[in-house]
């Protein structure tokens, strides 16, 4: 598979350094997975948030069925009910394990009941055709070096890109009141046409294990749904899962998320992001969501 050549880094911006590697999500205990505070979640107290459970059947998808020369083409992640913020075991099983596809099933179960469901299909990869297809377009935007980080998020290092580098027409509509709607997540990005940054993960999903090239998407995937479902004033959607579609692996530290798209009506949502890194686009990440009007607090 071919890809365009890698950006080249120019000098540093002379912003704040970058925040230091935050807690892992996860610490290992025999087949159980016990979390700490940095997967606590957004919408109710005692529950851990999207990113984490994403990161975790993504991870044991991985350590139980990657190998060398399987891409994984898309990553589905059903998150069915809030998982408690307590010890996880999490269960594989290859639905379709063959030469050139497979197809896993990761499942989270608390208290007897299905909280999460990810589904992994892995492609071989072989020889590209000889006839050339029309790709998607490069993303020509800085590079994250030269762009001053957004101090407001804990897991990644955050780098806005301007809004002078839309491809995509993004206006706020008109209306709305910060007093109607849920706490904003987005700070600095809120705006639409601001949306689109740099994202460079931080810590690890377990506990002294480094990222891989695929985990780095599967842990900062979840951020779609923020990017795509809030309003100016904050974030009145839940999203219930995230799909990712990837061609390739991603090369490098920084994933670039582009707003592409959000459609809703009568409470349901749905939205897409392109991602990025400096070789070139790597595909999308699709969310759908439901409408949530107030979060939960203890």
């Amino acid at each position: 598979m071919t890809t365009s050549s890698p950006v080249p880094a120019p000098a540093p911006a002379t912003d704040a350094p970058a925040p230091h590697a935050p807690l892992p999500l996860f610490e290992q205990d025999g087949d159980r997975f016990a979390p700490t505070r940095a997967g606590r979640g957004y919408w109710q107290e005692g529950t851990l948030n999207g990113s984490a459970v994403a990161a975790l059947t993504g991870w044991v998808i991985e350590r139980d069925f990657g190998e060398e020369g399987l891409v994984p083409v898309r990553f589905c992640v059903d998150m069915l009910r809030m998982a408690p913020s307590e010890p996880l075991e999490v269960t594989t099983e290859a639905i379709h394990d063959g030469n050139r596809l497979k197809l896993i099933e990761a499942r989270i179960v608390c208290g007897g009941k299905l909280v999460t469901r990810a589904t992994c299909q892995f492609i071989r990869a072989t020889e590209q055709p000889d006839n050339p297809v029309w790709r998607s377009p490069a993303w020509d935007v800085p590079h994250p070096d030269t762009l001053p980080t957004l101090h407001r998020f804990t897991r990644w290092d955050a780098r806005p890109i301007p809004p002078d580098y839309a491809r995509v027409a993004r206006a706020a509509p008109p209306g709305g009141d910060a007093a109607h709607g849920n706490v904003p997540v987005l700070g600095d990005i809120s705006a639409p046409e601001r949306r689109q940054v740099w994202l460079k993960p931080l810590g690890e999903i377990v506990a002294g294990h480094a990222l891989s090239p695929f985990m780095r998407v599967v842990v900062t995937g979840d951020f779609a749904s923020p990017l795509t479902h809030s309003s100016r004033f904050g974030i009145d959607f839940v999203n219930t899962d995230f799909t990712a579609y990837l061609h390739r692996l991603p090369q490098g530290e920084w994933l670039g998320y582009e707003l592409t798209g959000h459609l809703s009506e009568a409470g349901v949502a749905v939205g897409e992001c392109r991602v990025h890194d400096l070789a070139g686009p790597l595909g999308t990440i699709n969310v759908a969501a439901a409408a949530q009007a107030r979060r939960k607090k203890g």
